[in-house]
């Protein structure tokens, strides 16, 4: 994620002055780190891993599609389709020095995916999607400084928007233990910006709003190996990558009054972030289809894109997570072993790109889930809490406690059965 001038200016400007002693106001997960780049880049596939801490690398199931490895298409059972639609609320507090009593809460509910995946033959499972890659929302107020005077004036810095993707991710299986997987995305999302500066002179706010509208094609990849471990035990390895892209943005930056006079206008089109290389790896245990052990480790290579100011850097990321799954399942139609529901718990630690006043802001937590497959018709529903925190109130930064409550409602059966009907 590359930093345009404008944005270096505002991130100077702001981290300067205490970027993050803002007030939190309650709408829509405000969190003022997003005010970097395009903003909070999402680490949750709103599937089946995310009662696992979204560790899912090396997963495969028969019945789920999982994107977080492509290659774990190609093991959805012959003939099956999958519709998915997943929802997310959440809440947040925020402790730091400055946060005002109060006002020191948000929240939100949206919907956060919405997907289709088929078994296209015995070896190609494909999928098409839509979720969120980033959310950029921050309401805060801090003091700027007049330039080439010691005298500061009141300024909010207010933003909102983000970036998100629609995909086609394919899985396809290469003989008995091997599988090779493919996800073509376009990004595609707008942000806007807004500083408002009381002025003593205009006896009015100076208002300085920057619109930017971004895309970009995005490439992922990603390959498992599975086999048996004797009579009781599965094994999986899984691994990821996701390719360094730039988004194109037009730019347009207006500047006015209260009093609705525009003092100037203008449209640029700009090579505005950049995204760096992405890696990924994980390992799954299976005891008798019924036990599963799973973790996973992302690494992003932040670091090469040399961005860096006042008090700010960009650095290397690194998440680890890990979670296990208890399935209980039943006898169906005679001799068919049917899921029926699950249980499921994960742990996971980050330490994000973003480096303020040398402290590399982390976050951790731990999830559940509890889904549900019922015995009468194709629908099933799966549910997860997600408890973490982000950040720290050390050097006048913020430390966000989150708790995320996720739906996911699916519908899964099998197609061009010629007459047969399963569930």
């Amino acid at each position: 994620m590359c930093v345009s001038k404008r944005n270096r200016m505002v991130l100077s400007l702001a981290v300067g002055l205490s970027l993050f002693n803002g007030v939190a106001h309650a709408q829509n997960n405000t969190s003022p780190y997003s005010i970097l780049g395009i903003g909070d880049i999402e680490s949750s596939y709103f599937n089946r891993t995310s009662g696992m801490a979204n560790t899912g690398i090396a997963l495969r199931n028969t019945r789920y599609s999982i994107l977080n490895n492509p290659a774990s298409l190609s093991a959805m059972d012959d003939q099956f389709f999958s519709f998915e639609l997943a929802l997310r609320g959440r809440y947040i507090n925020y402790q730091g020095a400055d946060i005002v009593p109060g006002n020191s809460t948000s929240r939100d509910f949206s919907v956060k995916r919405l997907s289709l995946a088929i078994k296209a033959n015995k070896w190609w499972g494909t999928g098409i999607g839509f979720m969120p890659f980033s959310v950029s929302n921050y309401l805060f107020s801090a003091k700027k400084f007049i330039q080439g005077t010691t005298e500061s004036t009141d300024a909010q810095y207010e933003g909102t928007g983000g970036v998100n993707q629609v995909y086609w991710a394919n899985g396809f299986r290469i003989g008995k233990h091997f599988s090779a997987g493919v996800s073509l995305a376009y990004l595609f999302g707008s942000m806007s910006q807004t500083e408002s500066v009381l002025s003593q002179t205009l006896a009015a706010s100076l208002i300085t709003t920057n619109n930017i509208y971004l895309h970009s094609p995005y490439f992922s990849g990603g390959a498992q190996y599975f086999t048996a471990l004797g009579k009781h035990w599965d094994l999986a390895l899984g691994g990821t990558y996701s390719r360094k892209a730039t988004l194109k943005a037009e730019y347009s930056s207006k500047v006015s009054t209260t009093a609705t006079d525009t003092l100037s206008y203008a449209i640029t089109d700009n090579n505005y972030f950049k995204l760096p290389d992405c890696y990924g790896g994980g390992i799954a245990l299976t005891k008798d289809k019924k036990y599963t052990f799973t973790a996973d480790y992302r690494f992003q290579k932040w670091s090469d894109l040399q961005e860096k100011g006042t008090q700010y850097a960009l650095v290397n990321s690194n998440r680890y997570s890990a979670g296990f799954e208890l399935s209980q399942k039943r006898l169906a139609w005679g001799n068919v072993l049917v899921e029926s529901m699950y249980y499921q718990a994960g742990l996971y630690y980050s330490n994000s790109y973003l480096q303020l006043y040398n402290q590399q802001i982390d976050e951790k937590g731990f999830t559940m889930g509890l889904g549900f497959n019922s015995k009468r018709n194709a629908m099933g529903v799966a549910f997860a809490l997600d408890v973490g925190q982000r950040g720290t109130t050390t050097n006048g930064l913020i430390k966000e406690t989150a708790t995320s409550f996720s739906i996911t409602i699916s519908y899964r059966d099998f197609w061009n059965t010629k007459g047969k009907k399963y569930f």
